[in-house]
């Protein structure tokens, strides 16, 4: 009998997106741009800026959830992906610099 295909799960994308945003943090916080600014305006930065990531985010994985089930599954007889799994493509893709 063939094992279960694993799947991607919400507390996986939840720590790759804490992840992405803590490095996302400390690039900026040590960076050039950050110098003499106060520790309360990184944290509100960062705060607008996570939640700008967050909402980019899902629009994205839509997009590509969509263009996936839409195109290259007919086209190369692919399974189709769940959202979440586009979530997962869309902060990888961040994490790489794509």
């Amino acid at each position: 009998m063939k094992a279960p295909h694993p799947t991607i799960t919400l507390g996986f994308n939840v720590l790759l997106i804490l992840y992405s945003a803590g490095t996302g943090f400390i690039t900026f916080a040590f960076s050039d741009k950050a110098q003499g600014v106060p520790i309360q305006g990184l944290v509100l930065t960062s705060l607008i800026d996570f939640v700008r990531y967050l909402i980019m985010m899902f629009i994205s994985a839509w997009f590509i959830r969509e263009f996936w089930n839409r195109l290259v599954a007919d086209l190369f007889t692919t399974r189709l992906i769940a959202y979440r799994e586009a979530i997962t493509i869309v902060v990888l893709l961040g994490l790489f610099g794509l």
